[in-house]
């Protein structure tokens, strides 16, 4: 088990260095060199730049709720071998067909039980997970269309 959560850990390590505003500083330094009468590349770049740092957030969200879903994972089969493993040491003290019969029930009854309790607890993870990289984008959103539509706003002449 130590060995598959060190490698959940290092693949996640690796997944989290893939951050899009590195690559994209370039493409905004070239942007920011234009000059196109009647924009603020200033401004434009400034607020394509927040964009980015949104996409960003957004990403790290997603990578934590795949972390998390991941070391969930690993932390239920954990448990499922642990319990497994102590419910196989008691049947051989069932003394006869009856018990036997009382006794699987039992166990296939605390299984199904678990195994809703698990699902409930992995859906909320994922959408925890969902709702912080959308919000992320979606709390962006606005500010970016209204900085654009102020940014390719027409100079007005003076005396107009």
């Amino acid at each position: 088990m130590t060995d598959a959560s060190k490698l959940l850990s290092d693949w996640l390590k690796s997944m989290s260095s893939l951050d899009v505003s590195k690559g994209s500083e370039q493409l905004l330094n070239i942007l920011a060199g234009l000059k196109v009468p009647g924009v603020n590349m200033d401004a434009l770049v400034a607020s394509q730049r927040d964009n980015l740092e949104a996409l960003s957030a957004s990403n790290r969200a997603a990578l934590e709720g795949i972390k998390a879903v991941g070391e969930w994972q690993v932390r239920i089969l954990q448990e499922t071998v642990q319990e497994l493993t102590a419910t196989l040491g008691q049947l051989p003290k069932v003394s006869s067909p009856q018990q036997l019969v009382v006794a699987e029930a039992e166990m296939a009854k605390k299984a199904f039980e678990t195994a809703v309790n698990k699902m409930r607890e992995l859906s909320e993870i994922v959408t925890r997970a969902n709702r912080q990289a959308a919000d992320a984008i979606i709390n962006r959103v606005p500010a970016s269309l209204e900085e654009i539509k102020e940014v390719l706003k027409t100079p007005q002449a003076p005396g107009s």
